[in-house]
């Protein structure tokens, strides 16, 4: 192993390892979907983060909206699951490896970053070390894109309830138009599969209409309520409002949802389910 590049963590459990089966698998999943829009650039996307089996066919979707695009950078963000820590971490790897092959990341950039905004963005490998959030969107970023794109892996830590407004301010100093930004979430967590629906329905109603003050009241009030079963609304929520408000501030037009849940595609095990949806911005 090349010792600065970021291995998989969670080949096998999460996506195939073997590069045959990894292929044929994203093959299928982007079958039969819709022909991205030439007259409009993808500039952000919100995907799920599960086994591909539970939410392949979501993210699928999601990235065929912008399959066969060039683009210079990838940001790709998401709130740790793994590690404990405060500000942003950014992965100091020279690269991201895949059963597909690898994926530069920007070091030029990231360094960039960091610079202008030194106490909030910090580089940190341990906090990506075993996070499977960001690594799962790989493969489909090798499948999708056109050849020749970088990328920027940045996770979310613990931090105030504001670092959406502070984190767009400094990704937008240094992004351009040939930009994409990936927010990679899990919808509702563990309710039945009815009230998954309900409140996955209001989280991706408010997601596309780039509102980030009601999509924060429907998290505190998804919490609030005491949902049998529900433990959150959806678990990026740093990395979505940031793309939302980045979203929002440059007029990126929104794209229809796409939703389903682990009740509709694994097993009759609707008791306690998780929520998976995509909604993509584009550049009109």
């Amino acid at each position: 192993m090349q010792p600065n590049i970021r291995y998989p963590a969670v080949a096998e459990e999460f996506y195939p390892s073997e590069t045959h089966e990894l292929e044929a698998l994203l093959e299928t999943l982007f079958r039969d979907k819709p022909a991205p829009d030439k007259g409009n650039k993808v500039r952000g996307l919100i995907v799920p983060h599960a086994a591909y089996r539970y939410c392949g066919q979501v993210s699928a979707k999601a990235f065929s909206s912008a399959a066969g695009r060039a683009y210079r950078t990838v940001f790709l963000m998401g709130n740790a699951h793994a590690y404990l820590f405060d500000g942003i971490a950014i992965d100091p790897h020279e690269a991201w490896s895949s059963p597909i092959g690898k994926v530069p990341v920007n070091r030029k950039l990231s360094r960039k970053l960091t610079k202008a905004a030194p106490g909030l963005f910090h580089e940190l490998d341990i906090a990506h070390h075993c996070d499977h959030v960001l690594e799962v969107q790989i493969p489909f970023l090798q499948h999708a894109l056109a050849p020749g794109f970088t990328i920027l892996p940045m996770l979310f830590g613990e931090n105030s309830p504001d670092i959406y407004r502070k984190a767009a301010d400094s990704i937008m100093s240094v992004m351009s138009d040939e930009d994409l930004i990936v927010a990679s979430t899990d919808l509702s967590h563990y309710p039945s599969y009815r009230d998954a629906g309900k409140i996955d329905h209001v989280t991706l109603e408010h997601m596309t209409n780039r509102d980030v003050e009601n999509l924060e009241r429907h998290e505190s009030e998804v919490m609030q309520r005491i949902i049998p079963g529900a433990t959150s609304a959806f678990c990026s929520p740093d990395a979505v409002k940031t793309l939302l408000e980045i979203a929002r501030r440059k007029g990126w037009t929104p794209g229809e949802p796409t939703y389903l849940n682990s009740g509709d595609t694994a097993h009759d095990d609707r008791l306690a389910v998780v929520g998976y949806g995509s909604v993509s911005f584009s550049e009109t």
